[in-house]
């Protein structure tokens, strides 16, 4: 059984300025997945722009500077 629900992801961007605007994503398919962190299609839902993210669990991180 497929899982059809939509998960959209928000980025937080601060400009030098200080302006804080949020860029929001809708995830599309599962691209792979390497040692520490799997690689997503996404779909910038504002320009309609295809990427590619990988995604990481913060619990895999040890370090507090890489969280």
């Amino acid at each position: 059984m497929a899982d059809n629900t939509q998960i959209i992801v928000e980025e937080k961007v601060v400009k030098f300025n200080g302006d804080v605007y949020i860029k929001k994503y809708l995830r599309g398919k599962f691209l792979g997945k390497g040692g520490f962190a799997k690689c997503y299609e996404f779909t910038n839902l504002e320009s309609k722009r295809v990427t590619a993210a990988k995604v990481i669990a913060k619990s895999s991180l040890t370090k507090s500077r890489a969280k």
